[in-house]
């Protein structure tokens, strides 16, 4: 359960850094402006172009979840950072908290929103059909997804300058989300170890259960490593 005074907290200090503050509210620009785009340009293009870009709306819905976690992945990274130059985790270790709960208290606001975003990116855009199971598990993931992102950044990063930078190349990790349309044997089965691939998996395969597993595994087993890798660190 999110903890109110933690929230309150956390916010001050998101808003404080524009950064941070931008990144928080800058989803729902998104998702504005990827609606408007599927109400007015996508059907203009497909007037003009004569294509259908329908078989592709899976791939623009699972681009725009994982931009989403993304950003939300930032603040957390750059709250982390800032607490690493006061040696925030450490101080927490020695109190009833302790490192697992100061870890806790980090990721669960931005992960928290990330799942308000995600289901209303699912909702909003409505330009594939979800059914409510499914929209529930890709919401959970997306926000384990954005824990996976900040934690990424506090291990590879050293201040938020550094952080930023990190936060660019980790955009990367988007790419294997679009795996099946490069038709690379080889680049998908590389893909099935990153997260962003099981986002479209899920999207794609809403009735196979086996991928809903398949995914749901590969996100918990990168976050509790780096759980893992957060707690033992000395």
């Amino acid at each position: 359960m999110l903890n109110l005074v933690h929230i309150k907290n956390d916010l001050r200090q998101i808003l404080r850094d524009p950064v941070m503050g931008i990144l928080l509210f800058a989803p729902v620009l998104l998702i504005g402006v990827f609606k408007v785009m599927v109400i007015f340009l996508i059907p203009f293009l497909n007037s003009e172009l004569n294509f259908d870009f329908t078989p592709y709306y899976i791939y623009l819905l699972a681009g725009v979840l994982i931009v989403i976690s993304g950003m939300l992945g930032i603040v957390t990274g750059f709250m982390m950072l800032d607490d690493k130059d006061g040696n925030i985790a450490e101080l927490m270790s020695v109190t009833p908290l302790g490192r697992g709960g100061y870890l806790a208290n980090r990721v669960s606001l931005a992960s928290f929103l990330t799942f308000i975003y995600s289901a209303l990116t699912i909702y909003v855009l409505n330009i594939v059909k979800v059914k409510v199971y499914s929209a529930l598990l890709l919401s959970i993931l997306c926000a384990v997804y954005a824990a996976i992102i900040g934690l990424l950044i506090f291990f590879g990063a050293d201040d938020k300058v550094k952080g930023l930078t990190f936060a660019k190349g980790l955009n990367v990790l988007g790419i294997f989300a679009f795996s099946d349309l490069f038709a690379l044997k080889w680049f998908s089965a590389i893909s099935v170890i990153f997260p962003t691939y099981w986002i479209t998996s899920v999207l794609k395969s809403q009735n196979a259960y086996l991928v809903l597993i398949i995914g749901t595994s590969v996100h918990l087993i990168w976050l509790l490593y780096l759980i893992y890798r957060f707690l033992s660190k000395k």
